[in-house]
């Protein structure tokens, strides 16, 4: 149980991983517009797309700048849109609630970072995603590269299916694997739990990856028989889930492509029922929403499919 002194940092801890929220939300805006443009991140420094007006330290304050400017650029008055706030705070309240699972599960901090990096990911795929019917390769690359590194330098960034609480357990894949590899390794070796964590994000990034592309390739095979040329699941789905798969393993990896396309499915149904013009079973939809909900409320809230599996299975 937490003690009373943790108690009292609780609101301390939980106002800083929100204001590191908006702070790298902020940010995401920036990945979010250039990236797709194959424009650097780093420069130009942030400006107005309107005028070219060099954005000011205090203009670039998440959320507050925003409202002192009264939503509006302060060269050239051109409206700055609503999202850019939403965005960031919504990225903080995100965090926040992060941060407030992994204090109330008491799992180690080292967790933060990883499920800090994956959400933003998420967020910046989802967005990108919607406008542009594209996920970058950078974004996905740059996901795996982090839970690899995370994986073999950051002791406690990686939690095993055995070692998670009841409500972010699966435990059908990884847990015959990482036995099988416990008894393989020494218990007492200093370099066992780097061992395992390797096993269970190659395992998260390898099997994930393998059943989107399945989903994918059946896609294609079905688009040829109706002489479509649009693809039904793009392969920059499929590395976002083996980066989702990355982070956070084979049984979460798996579940929560199961989400997606039962969000994706639903979604599907609806725009056919209410499109007023005929626009065919396979009309394109951006897959990337439909991945970052359920991983993100999966960190927030554990493995839920799991549990409504096993109820339809009982």
């Amino acid at each position: 149980m937490p003690t009373e002194s943790s108690i009292s940092l609780t609101p301390l801890f939980l106002l800083f991983a929100f204001a590191f929220g908006c702070i790298v939300g902020s940010f995401l805006n920036v990945v979010v517009w250039r990236l797709p443009r194959g424009e650097s991140l780093s420069h130009p420094p942030s400006h107005c797309p309107n005028c070219g007006h060099a954005i000011r330290a205090w203009e670039n304050v998440p959320i507050l700048s925003w409202l002192a400017l009264r939503g509006r650029c302060s060269a050239c008055s051109q409206r700055i849109s609503w999202r850019y706030p939403l965005g960031e705070f919504s990225l903080g309240l995100l965090y926040a609630a992060l941060a407030w699972n992994v204090w109330r599960n008491q799992l180690p901090l080292a967790l933060l970072p990883g499920f800090f990096w994956l959400t933003a990911s998420l967020l910046a795929a989802a967005q990108i995603d919607l406008k542009h019917r594209i996920i970058p390769d950078k974004l996905n690359y740059a996901g795996m590269l982090v839970a690899l590194l995370l994986s073999l330098l950051l002791p406690g960034s990686r939690l095993l299916s055995q070692e998670l609480p009841p409500s972010m357990r699966a435990g059908i894949i990884t847990d015959a694997a990482l036995d099988w590899l416990a008894a393989l390794c020494a218990k007492t070796s200093p370099w066992n739990w780097r061992f395992e964590a390797l096993l269970d994000l190659l395992l998260g990034l390898l099997l994930a990856a393998a059943c989107l592309l399945i989903f994918h390739s059946l896609g294609k095979l079905l688009l040829r028989f109706r002489a479509e040329s649009r693809q039904a699941i793009g392969l920059g789905d499929v590395k976002c889930i083996a980066m989702i798969g990355a982070f956070l393993g084979a049984d979460a990896g798996i579940y929560i492509l199961l989400g997606a396309a039962s969000l994706g499915f639903i979604a599907g149904t609806l725009q056919i029922i209410l499109s007023r013009k005929k626009t065919g079973f396979f009309s394109e939809l951006p897959f990337a929403p439909f991945l970052a909900l359920p991983a993100i409320f999966w960190l927030i809230k554990g493995n839920w499919l799991y549990f409504i599996y096993q109820a339809i299975m009982k």
